[in-house]
């Protein structure tokens, strides 16, 4: 055990009774806080080379609380007496200890000691869940605490803290969702993550547009594979959450993907993503040439053109592919005659939204934002902490970033209307 401590004496000249005045501190002072603030922080990082355990932070706050309760008698509580002491047990950063807390006779004195010292211990938890929140280690975290705040942290810390990460996103995994969104986005981030071995594995993220035109997560889940099948249930689970339509989906051209939405929102329109489309065509060529099949992809798929209609850009890509398989055949497979018109779906929408939904840019870039969350981190440990840190990245991105509408959907609400309430499918011809 560490020898005893002393008062600090700026503690008791503070509370020392001034016998011709009302004392130098009255209970009601509006320095009061801010001193006691000040004063233990002080006070315990000058006692730090001696020893900053459990017994410096229960005889200091044990002392303050007697002190208060001394100045508390001293201003006016002529009715009101003394009535000894409970105990009670205070969490701290650096432990859990019990603490002796002076009582009055009335019920009504209440220690400011432990008003503060709880204020400090949320802002250490919150400062340590928004560190890792970002991505910081266990061992980054313990840098800035103790170079900020003069504490060290363990994992078991963390541990706590992520504990309440998980228990805040499952409950927010459960919340039910609105019955409608004018336009779903669905795409997976793939990480290392540990199950005995280190393999990389699949998150399924997925945002909506909500009918105020602000954007919204509506999902994570952790299925080790990508596929068609683990998208099925997913779709199920946001329909089980109160999903009952959205005027369109948007995702990569993973295979048989629009099945799924098809079966599980049969009067949902789907458009595979263009970018994905381009990537995979300039891939199949030499270098030399990519730069000319980009730009003869984008004559097909020209945002610009105010009257395009479906039959109009099959033209073109049909054109485009007869030209281009005579030097890489392969090119021919890429465009399958069953999903080609779904990467013209965009022509079903008006033109002022177009270039918002013909790719899956917006949830790429929330991606982009959790890789660099990430990248501080060879692998994961399991599978909650891998969710656990994706949801908060993507709370922060929805809290900061996603506040706003998006105005370039205004004037297109009547027609995002009525594509809901008629769900129908076919592009204008």
């Amino acid at each position: 055990m560490s020898k005893k401590t002393k008062t600090p004496v700026i503690l008791l000249e503070y509370y020392k009774p001034n016998k011709n005045k009302q004392g130098p501190m009255s209970y009601n002072n509006i320095h009061h806080k801010m001193f006691l603030s000040k004063t233990i922080k002080t006070w315990i990082e000058e006692q730090k080379s001696e020893d900053t355990t459990s017994i410096i932070l229960q005889t200091t706050l044990e002392t303050i609380m007697e002190y208060e309760r001394d100045a508390f008698f001293a201003d006016k509580q002529k009715e009101n007496k003394k009535n000894g002491y409970y105990n009670r047990m205070a969490k701290m950063i650096s432990g859990v200890f019990d603490v002796k807390i002076p009582r009055d006779r009335m019920g009504i004195f209440k220690p400011l000691i432990l008003e503060i010292v709880k204020k400090d211990n949320k802002k250490l938890n919150e400062l340590a869940f928004s560190l890792y929140s970002k991505g910081m280690t266990t061992r980054d975290i313990n840098k800035v605490l103790e170079e900020t705040y003069s504490f060290n942290v363990s994992p078991q810390y963390i541990s706590n803290i992520t504990r309440s990460m998980q228990k805040a996103r499952e409950e927010w995994m459960k919340r039910k969702l609105d019955d409608q969104y004018y336009v779903i986005y669905i795409d997976a981030i793939h990480l290392p993550l540990r199950r005995e071995t280190v393999e990389n594995e699949a998150i399924y993220i997925v945002m909506g547009l909500n009918k105020e035109l602000k954007r919204e997560i509506l999902g994570i889940y952790s299925i080790p594979q990508e596929s068609a099948s683990g998208w099925r249930e997913v779709l199920e689970d946001l329909k089980n959450r109160g999903l009952k339509d959205t005027a369109l989906f948007v995702a990569d051209g993973l295979k048989a993907l629009e099945t799924s939405v098809s079966d599980v929102f049969p009067k949902s329109r789907f458009q595979k993503c263009v970018t994905h489309l381009k990537r995979n065509v300039l891939r199949k060529a030499r270098a030399k040439d990519r730069k000319e099949i980009s730009k003869d992809l984008s004559f097909v798929f020209d945002m610009n053109l105010l009257s395009d209609t479906y039959s109009k850009a099959l033209k073109r890509l049909d054109a485009f592919i007869e030209k281009w398989s005579r030097r890489y055949p392969n090119i021919k497979g890429v465009f399958n005659e069953g999903v080609k018109r779904y990467y013209f779906t965009y022509l079903d929408f008006p033109f002022e939204i177009r270039r918002m939904i013909y790719t899956t840019n917006w949830i790429e870039r929330l991606n982009k934002d959790v890789r660099k969350t990430l990248k501080n981190r060879n692998s994961m440990p399991n599978e909650d902490s891998a969710l656990n840190l994706i949801w908060s990245s993507l709370m922060n991105t929805e809290a900061n970033t996603y506040t706003y509408p998006i105005t370039a959907f205004s004037s297109s609400k009547v027609e995002l209307e009525e594509m809901l309430s008629t769900g129908e499918q076919t592009q204008k011809s």
